[in-house]
C-alpha cells in the first residue's frame, strides 16, 4: 500500500512539472518573452509560485528546462546516427557525406515537423533574466555532440589543421541553421532562378556543396 501511495506522489509530482513546463512554454510562444510572466505561468498551469520554486527553483531554471526539452531530441538524434555511420566503417575511414548526412537529415526533419523552431528558440533565449546563464545551458546540451562530431572529422580530414577545421564546423552550423530557416529568401531564390525544388535533391546538394568546404586545402598565410 505504502509502495502505490509512493508512486502516485511521485507521479503527481511528474505531472505538476510537466504542466508548468508546457504553460511557460506555451505562453512564450503565444506572447512573447517579455509578457510570459510567472504570474501569467503559475495560473495557466493552474499550480501557485511555490510549485515553479520547488520544481525549477527560478526562472531561468524554468526556461533552461524548456530550452534541454526542445532541443535534447534533435541532438540525440544527430549523436545517434553518428555513432552509426562510425560504427559502419569500423576500422576504415568513413565517408565524409555520411557524417554530415547524419547532422542534415535530423536537422531538416526536425525543421519539417517544427518549422518555426528557430523563432520559437529565441523566444526562448529571450525569456532568461541572466543571458550568461542561457550560455552555460546551451553548452551542456550541445557540448558533447559538438565535440565528438569535431572528433569525427578530425579523423576523416586528418589533413586539415585541427583550428582551421573547427572554425568550420562552426560555418557549418551557422550556415546550415540559416538554410534551413531561410524559407523566405529561398523561395525568392528559387522563384528567380527558376530552380526546380525537390527537399531531397537540395539537401543532397547541400551535403555535397558543405563537403568540398571542409575537404578544400587551407590557404591562409
Amino acid at each position: 500500500m505504502f509502495e502505490c501511495s509512493l508512486k502516485k506522489y511521485k507521479l503527481d509530482l511528474m505531472d505538476t512539472k510537466t504542466k508548468i513546463l508546457n504553460a511557460a512554454e506555451r505562453l512564450i510562444v503565444e506572447l512573447g518573452a517579455d509578457k510570459a510572466s510567472m504570474r501569467k505561468i503559475t495560473e495557466n498551469a493552474g499550480v501557485n509560485v511555490a510549485a515553479i520554486n520547488y520544481h525549477f527553483g527560478s526562472k531561468d531554471n524554468l526556461i533552461s528546462a524548456i530550452v534541454t526539452r526542445f532541443l535534447t531530441p534533435l541532438e540525440t538524434e544527430q549523436t545517434q546516427r553518428m555513432k552509426t555511420v562510425m560504427a559502419k566503417s569500423g576500422d576504415n575511414v568513413p565517408l565524409l557525406e555520411n557524417l554530415l548526412r547524419s547532422q542534415l537529415e535530423p536537422l531538416y526533419e526536425f525543421t519539417v515537423a517544427h518549422p518555426d523552431w528557430m523563432n520559437v528558440f529565441h523566444q526562448f533565449a529571450a525569456a532568461y533574466e541572466n543571458e550568461d546563464f542561457f550560455k552555460q545551458n546551451l553548452k551542456s546540451i550541445l557540448e558533447n555532440k559538438l565535440l565528438y562530431f569535431a572528433n569525427c572529422l578530425e579523423r576523416v580530414l586528418p589533413n586539415i589543421p585541427r583550428m582551421t577545421l573547427l572554425r568550420r564546423i562552426a560555418f557549418f552550423r551557422i550556415s546550415c541553421f540559416g538554410i534551413m530557416q531561410g524559407e523566405c529568401m529561398m523561395e525568392e531564390s528559387m522563384s528567380i532562378l527558376g530552380i526546380d525544388r525537390d527537399p531531397k535533391i537540395m539537401l543532397e546538394e547541400l551535403i555535397q556543396y558543405i563537403a568540398a568546404g571542409l575537404r578544400s586545402e587551407t590557404v591562409l598565410p
